[in-house]
């Protein structure tokens, strides 16, 4: 696993942290961190590091867009994931978001169960967690050998 991957947990964490505080992710953590994301690509990789970085944040870009053009989710999460890419490439934001797409559907049924024996009405959840915990999980497993 590269060692990038290890300046993007730290934005993780920020962007998690403040998108359950405020429901937003700001843009004074993505642009810069879209930014170092490139830079960092191109130092250990030259214009094919570049390539990579553009790809990924492409592939983050048209995972949600369309979720984000039906009221779904907010402009922060697919910038977001835009960043997840930039840092890992492609498949790495694709199976990060597969990964943040499944804790997603848990929490949402939790969520759901809970409201229907609590008869309280909490629906949201901020998606920005599920995305950040989907990298986590696939960095794990990474990791430990579970997927190569």
């Amino acid at each position: 696993m590269p060692i990038i991957i290890y300046f993007l947990l730290p934005v993780l964490f920020i962007a998690s942290w403040t998108d359950f505080r405020e429901r937003r992710i700001p843009n004074s953590l993505l642009f810069p961190s879209f930014l170092l994301a490139l830079v960092l690509n191109i130092v250990i990789s030259g214009s094919s590091g570049l390539l990579h970085s553009l790809a990924g944040a492409f592939m983050g870009f048209v995972l949600l867009i369309i979720p984000y053009a039906l009221g779904g989710i907010g402009a922060g999460d697919v910038k977001l994931l835009i960043v997840i890419g930039s840092f890992g490439g492609i498949y790495f934001v694709l199976y990060s978001f597969l990964a943040g797409a499944l804790i997603g559907g848990v929490l949402s049924f939790t969520i759901l169960i809970f409201n229907k024996v609590s008869r309280k009405r909490n629906s949201s959840i901020p998606y920005g967690i599920p995305l950040s915990l989907g990298v986590l999980v696939y960095v794990i497993s990474l990791h430990w050998g579970f997927l190569r």
